[in-house]
């Protein structure tokens, strides 16, 4: 019966399914060749009317004895037998309604246990490539619902666990495993809801519904943390998920389903793998920038944030984590009893996620994430409710400026405006605080309360000046950083670089020596900047183009690191003054030619004061006296630190023992007069 079961399948379907349409066509074929016989009493007794096929009885007893011997069939034999019937041939064209019911009892296989597999094998088990065309093909055999399933999610219910065992198994061909991916992916494009019931919750909640446990474990088995999560079940999800995402169908809506709900456990899985070393890290990081590369930018921050603001990981709370395998692996463990938390233990590693970010490459998104992070951290300063969160947003902020840099300025305005806002708050703390230290002396002070109240005061107010000199660190970093990244501006970052310079001439005598170094720094680069930027944005002037090309290369090199760089650039600016060069010769030109001279002189580096120093006495030589009246008032200025002074003080006794004689013809400007005289007389007393 083997050896002929396609001709008993073909005999049993042609009885019982043949539709009455084709028979009556083949019988009305005879009846015309039986009307060119002559009339005779015994043909027209044969021509009376007859019944067209089998009664319906006959019919359904031959349906019923196909179902019978179809049911009783080696599973292997049945697909042949059936793939045979409906084989397409040019000069046999296969009848629809053959087909459709080979179609209906191919689909029936798929119900039975392994008939994906069996369906699989039989289809594509000797082909070596797929094409698109195969793929679609197999995908709409697979996923046709046979007649006797109720609904869909019926079908899918059978069918899908037999599809994530054949994803899962190491041993199917590449072709089986290529066709299953591509099956899987339609049908969490084509029905996500069912998709994520039936084959993503499979794959991810051990994973998922572990990392969320809330409840500590309470078995007693053994002494340590209880895993819940095994090495080789947890590789064996990760892997099964590569599989998915990696070689399967990249759409933006089936990574969305497979990855959206485990992006944190696996993120916090990633770090792990990080600093443990383990084997798991390169799969890992593929699935989530996978998952970031493919999602909008909109959606990567959101789950970011969920990443970054997660109150239970903040407030220590996380009951399951991460540990290491027996085999260099991972495994998912539950505590016992609360963490206890280190008062700068973070809930994240500042550094690994970063270097996440970099891996990432997305300037979008690392561009949005670093301006949310600003704007957290300033509601976080101003709340002064989570110190944790504070210090991670800070490190987060700080890690991404050094590692980051120009992928996270593309925004400029944004971040010029949040770093003056924090400048702006700082110098209204320093002016309004003396005021209030004044008034609650003035008060009748509580003796009973007195030295509690103020100890308390002191440690409040020590605690929030060091997170205030942090976050003026952080903006004048910040204004550096976008000046360095970014040659030019549009007009309203310009002006808003512009209002933050008064502001900061306040600091420039801080005590702390950190904040005085950092503001004066600023001070000459955001004044070197903004000169190129007037510079170039004067009206075209063909004599004029040599000498602004030479001022931009000038503004350019001083905001270099390194000292020679930044010793030619005022190189540059001293040749230009001692040529008389008419870009910096009068006006405006040659106010912001002193003001940078004068800032220089203010460096703590001796390569640098020096040099400025050439440079101001260059500038007396070459304008006379505007320029020395100009310094004399500095040099005369109570208020300036004695270094300025003196270097001041220097470049005027320069220009005093090069005058020599002539320094009469000064005399007409009394105080610069006298300046310089006294200075002469201080020369000829020290030589």
């Amino acid at each position: 019966m083997t050896r002929h079961l396609a001709d008993l399948y073909a005999a049993l379907l042609e009885l019982a399914y043949v539709p009455v349409t084709e028979i009556r066509a083949s019988v009305g074929d005879t009846v015309t060749l039986e009307n060119e016989l002559p009339m005779t009493p015994g043909h027209l007794l044969s021509s009376a009317k007859k019944e067209v096929g089998l009664p319906r009885k006959k019919r359904d007893k031959c349906a019923r004895m196909f179902t019978w011997l179809f049911d009783r069939s080696d599973v292997q034999r049945a697909m042949e037998s059936l793939m045979s019937l409906i084989g397409t041939s040019s000069l046999h064209p296969v009848p629809s309604w053959l087909r459709t019911i080979c179609g209906r009892f191919l689909s029936r296989i798929l119900l039975k246990p392994n008939g994906v597999a069996i369906v699989l094998e039989f289809t594509i088990g000797q082909v070596e490539q797929l094409q698109l065309t195969q793929l679609e093909s197999i995908s709409k055999l697979i996923l046709s619902v046979p007649q006797q399933m109720t609904s869909i999610e019926s079908y899918y219910s059978v069918i899908t666990p037999q599809l994530l065992s054949l994803l899962q198994k190491e041993t199917v061909s590449a072709t089986t495993s290529q066709a299953v991916r591509f099956i899987i992916g339609r049908i969490i494009t084509k029905h996500p809801k069912l998709g994520k019931t039936y084959l993503v919750d499979k794959i991810v909640d051990p994973l998922v519904s572990g990392w969320n446990q809330q409840e500590y474990d309470e078995s007693n088995e053994d002494l340590m943390d209880r895993v819940i999560l095994d090495e080789e079940a947890l590789s064996d999800l990760l892997k099964t998920l590569h599989k998915l995402m990696i070689g399967g169908e990249p759409s933006p809506l089936m990574i969305q389903t497979c990855l959206s709900s485990s992006i944190p456990c696996l993120y916090h899985l990633y770090e792990f793998t990080v600093q443990s070393k383990s084997g798991l890290r390169e799969t890992v990081l593929d699935l989530l920038l996978t998952y970031f590369r493919i999602t909008t930018t909109a959606d990567g921050v959101r789950e970011l944030k969920r990443i970054l603001l997660n109150k239970v990981d903040i407030s220590g709370e996380r009951i399951a984590y991460f540990a290491p395998g027996p085999s260099g692996g991972a495994t998912l463990r539950l505590r016992r009893k609360p963490k206890a938390l280190a008062k700068n233990d973070l809930p994240l590693n500042a550094d690994v996620l970063v270097q996440f970010l970099e891996n990432l490459g997305d300037l979008d998104l690392s561009g949005d994430i670093f301006v949310f992070l600003l704007n957290e951290y300033s509601s976080l300063q101003a709340r002064k409710t989570d110190p944790t969160t504070i210090l991670l947003t800070l490190n987060l902020v700080m890690g991404m400026l050094d590692k980051l840099g120009p992928s996270i300025l593309s925004k400029p305005t944004q971040i010029v405006s949040f770093a003056i806002n924090i400048i702006d708050s700082y110098v209204d703390k320093m002016t309004t605080r003396p005021k209030e230290k004044t008034a609650e002396k003035s008060s009748f002070p509580d003796i009973t309360r007195i030295v509690s109240e103020e100890e308390k005061e002191a440690l409040e107010d020590e605690s929030s000046s060091e997170e205030d000199v942090e976050s003026l660190i952080l903006a004048i970093n910040l204004l550096r950083a976008v000046m360095h990244e970014n040659e030019e501006l549009d007009e309203k970052s310009v002006q808003l670089l512009k209002s933050c310079l008064e502001p900061l001439k306040k600091l420039e005598n801080h005590p702390m020596e950190l904040v005085y170094e950092s503001v004066n720094e600023f001070l000459l680069a955001i004044t070197s900047y903004l000169s190129a930027q007037t510079i170039s944005n004067r009206k075209q002037q063909p004599s004029l183009e040599a000498s602004k090309e030479k001022y931009r290369e000038a503004m350019k090199s001083l905001q270099d690191d390194l000292l020679p760089i930044r010793a030619h650039g005022m190189g540059i600016l001293k040749d230009m003054a001692l040529a008389k060069d008419p870009l910096v010769s009068s006006g405006e030109g040659l106010s912001q030619l002193l003001d940078i001279f004068v800032r220089l002189i203010q460096d703590e580096d001796s390569y640098i004061y020096l040099n400025a120093v050439k440079g101001l006495s260059a500038m007396t030589d070459a304008y006379g006296n505007d320029i020395i009246k100009k310094l004399g008032d500095i040099y005369k200025d109570k208020n300036q630190k004695l270094d300025n002074r003196l270097r001041i003080g220097e470049a005027l006794l320069q220009t005093v023992q090069r005058c020599g004689d002539a320094l009469g013809k000064y005399s007409n400007t009394n105080e610069t007069f006298i300046t310089l005289c006294s200075l002469t007389l201080y020369s000829r007393y020290t030589l």
